[in-house]
């Protein structure tokens, strides 16, 4: 008995010494920087999530600790344009920001120009669309 219970507590105490797991959205590393410098505090933004529900990778959630106090809202890729500028015009937000646009099909609205939004790249991959219209 007594040595099963040191068997479980050495396999707990190895724990103890394993690294961290990363946190959410880690890789978003210098891209915070320049979206702090970019997105002024009191100018909210919005976060368009790639995936269906259930596949996200923390990304929307660091970026709302990261970015915070400004005013952040997020929406599924899936939902159309139309809805999403609707959104952006009642919440009072002026920022779209793009993490990895490798997470959206090309065709996406937000991977193409439009009017109403000014691109402000950080690298090709990785940008901030700025609502202009």
């Amino acid at each position: 008995m007594i040595g099963a219970w040191a068997v479980v507590s050495l396999a707990r105490l190895t724990r103890l010494v394993e690294p961290a797991e990363p946190p959410p959205g880690s890789e978003l590393g210098p891209l915070l920087d320049f979206l702090r410098a970019e997105i002024p505090l009191a100018d909210g933004y919005l976060f368009v999530l790639p995936g269906e529900f259930g596949t996200d990778t923390g990304v929307g959630k660091r970026l709302r600790y990261e970015l915070y106090p400004r005013p952040y809202d997020d929406v599924r890729a899936s939902q159309d344009e139309a809805s999403i500028r609707q959104l952006m015009a009642n919440e009072g937000l002026r920022f779209i920001v793009v993490a990895d646009a490798s997470q959206y099909p090309p065709t996406l609205w937000l991977r193409q120009p439009r009017d109403w939004l000014r691109r402000i790249d950080f690298d090709a991959q990785r940008y901030l669309l700025q609502v202009v219209a």
